[in-house]
């Protein structure tokens, strides 16, 4: 939102909405009143805050991921703040819950808020109001992309890391290999999907099809997922999960259905979870270079504080490369080899 779309909506000329928001002496309280309330009401975001923005650093910077139940955003948030608070930079968490409109409302807020930056995970479908507002701010998407969207990437090489779990349990025997993944609308699930479908011959991937579900990251999803699977007229001998928030849902519905692991079926789940000690049988995973990915941030963010002339938004999508980090699969006592059913 500009000064001059804003004054388009209120049928008043460029000069007096500018005026308005500046408190100009010549501009009635009533206009002025107005004014603020439509620049509120339509997302603008006063020029005083953007050349703040752009020539003074406030040593603040925004985190903005979906939510606070995801092991891999509890830990990157932890480590992160934990620099954070050593620098003596101030964090602003902000949670979309992956919905677009909040995504809107938070970046604006933060901008509102001059922060230096803001490192955010992407929402399925960003509105057209958010990526006007990330033209205007220094921004780095975090483990998720978006290609309408300006800003570098910080993320992780997925596809390299599901086709990983796909070629263990192939190397152990396992043909009929099951997929409980994430929403396509993201390109973390995208490129999982594509990772596991890789690893086997066009004909191989069409007779997995009623073994593969996709859908999105919550835990309830998995569990559901899990049982349409394992109830299928042939089940898979091995499963791959496409996200970290699955496990717990997916180990509860299997000892719910005496699925023994790995006896009855062999088990990759995606990424580290805080509660993997606690279990009997150490998972097989796709572990998550989560240390390497915090860094990287941290590294952007110094580079926002320590410029002595702060850069513009327009250099620092050009100068700013993307960073894409390698996961490694880590054996457990999750997988074994393949067993003909008796």
């Amino acid at each position: 939102m500009t000064i001059k779309k804003l004054a388009a909506i209120l049928g008043l000329s460029h000069t007096t909405v500018s005026r308005a928001l500046n408190d100009h002496p010549a501009i009635s309280q009533a206009t002025k009143n107005s004014v603020l309330q439509a620049a509120r009401e339509y997302g603008y975001i006063p020029n005083s805050a953007a050349r703040a923005l752009r020539n003074a650093s406030t040593g603040a910077f925004g985190l903005v991921i979906p939510d606070i139940q995801n092991d891999f955003f509890i830990t990157i948030t932890n480590a992160i703040a934990h620099q954070a608070a050593e620098q003596g930079w101030q964090m602003m968490l902000a949670i979309t819950g992956d919905k677009p409109e909040m995504e809107h409302t938070v970046l604006r807020r933060l901008m509102t808020a001059r922060v230096d930056g803001i490192i955010f995970a992407p929402t399925a479908s960003p509105l057209d109001e958010s990526r006007e507002l990330l033209l205007r701010t220094n921004a780095v998407q975090l483990l998720r992309r978006h290609d309408s969207l300006p800003a570098p990437v910080i993320a992780i090489d997925d596809r390299y890391g599901i086709h990983l779990a796909v070629q263990h349990l192939r190397g152990l025997g396992h043909s009929r290999i099951g997929y409980i993944g994430s929403s396509l609308a993201l390109s973390t699930g995208v490129e999982r999907l594509q990772g596991f479908l890789q690893g086997f011959s066009a004909e191989e991937q069409a007779a997995l099809e009623d073994v593969i579900a996709m859908g999105p990251p919550q835990a309830a999803f998995g569990g559901e997922a899990f049982a349409r699977i394992m109830g299928s007229a042939n089940p898979p001998s091995a499963l791959v999960l496409g996200s970290p928030r699955y496990a717990m849902s997916i180990l509860l519905a299997a000892k719910a259905q005496n699925i023994r692991i790995p006896d009855d079926l062999s088990l990759v789940a995606y990424g580290d979870v805080s509660w993997g000690s606690l279990l009997d049988v150490k998972l097989t995973t796709i572990t998550l270079p989560e240390t390497e990915i915090a860094s990287a941030c941290v590294a952007i963010i110094r580079q926002w504080m320590s410029a002595e002339t702060p850069v513009t938004p327009e250099a620092f999508y050009a100068a700013t490369q993307s960073h894409i980090f390698t996961p490694q699969l880590v054996p457990g006592g999750s997988t074994t080899a393949f067993r003909p059913r008796r």
